[in-house]
């Protein structure tokens, strides 16, 4: 390589001749000087701050680190708002309304169900307002609701069949007159026997009203018989459940027939005056655990 030096005056020149070698060391020389200036610039930079470089990426780091794990909890939380605690607020009021109302059935049906059922309450939660809660603590106290509120519907289930299962007993149980209208015209008990003339045990209740008048079921039951039999004449037979039976004879029309399952109020048959009988009525019997009972009891009930 020719290196040309000019002189100012443009008078003189002066030739230098850098051969390959001499090229090589100079390139060297020149990589070295600017290193030794890079290195002096950052020990200037770093006196003036008084923090080492390596510090201040620390440092950024850390704080990116920290950023990262706020956002990342931010994208795991949600922010509870006016919104979402009258939201909660609400259903933590109706699981409380639905307890009450709970207990005030039980206490109109009269039922004696164990405290144990109906000592769950649900617990209020306060929060405040506009505030970060982790997803999986409001999942917790969401949760913790919908529990509350199907403790609650399975002890209204359980409320429901008690009070159908009660409702069913009484329906089954004999009550009131197995006619409209009409008058006694025989007690139960000893009595004259209008047939013999001699005393007797009369083991229902006769009630006389209009031949055709309509015979009816005193309770829920299913119907066991439905025929003529000696002095019943015709003769309906319904079985209550709970040990009762009632029996309906000397009817002229038989309306039912066995297996029916009817309810109170039913019309089971036409008033008559079939078999062993002095005019239309209807010989009104009650059953109670096999032994034939006073039907006037269950009729003034």
């Amino acid at each position: 390589m020719q290196i040309i030096i000019i002189s100012p005056n443009n008078k003189t020149h002066k030739y230098l001749y850098l051969g390959f070698t001499q090229l090589i060391i100079l390139s060297g020389s020149a990589v070295v000087l600017l290193g030794m200036y890079v290195l002096l610039v950052m020990y200037c930079w770093e006196s003036s701050f008084n923090t080492p470089i390596y510090s201040c990426y620390s440092q950024s780091r850390t704080m990116l680190q920290e950023f990262n794990r706020h956002t990342l909890s931010q994208r795991n939380s949600i922010i509870v708002d006016d919104f979402y605690v009258k939201q909660l607020g609400n259903l933590q009021s109706e699981a409380i309304r639905l307890k009450s109302l709970t207990e005030k059935l039980v206490s109109m049906s009269g039922i004696d169900i164990p405290e144990i059922l109906l000592s769950n309450t649900p617990i209020q939660d306060s929060m405040n307002k506009k505030q970060y809660l982790p997803i999986d603590k409001f999942n917790s106290k969401t949760q913790r609701l919908s529990l509350v509120f199907k403790l609650h519907h399975q002890q209204l289930i359980f409320l429901q069949e008690l009070l159908i299962i009660q409702d069913n007993i009484k329906s089954a149980i004999p009550k009131g007159r197995p006619i409209e209208g009409g008058w006694v015209s025989s007690y139960y008990g000893n009595r004259i026997d209008p047939f013999t003339g001699k005393r007797a045990f009369h083991d229902g209740l006769d009630l006389a009203g209009k031949s055709g008048s309509s015979i009816h079921a005193v309770a829920h039951g299913i119907v066991t018989w439905t025929s003529r039999q000696g002095g019943y004449g015709g003769l309906v037979e319904v079985e209550h459940g709970n040990g009762y039976i009632t029996r309906y004879a000397h009817n002229k029309i038989i309306i039912v027939k066995v297996g029916d399952k009817v309810c109170k109020g039913q019309v089971l048959a036409l008033m008559g005056s079939t078999g062993r009988s002095t005019g239309p009525h209807v010989h009104f019997e009650i059953i109670q655990d096999g032994k034939n009972v006073n039907p006037y009891i269950f009729v003034k009930r």
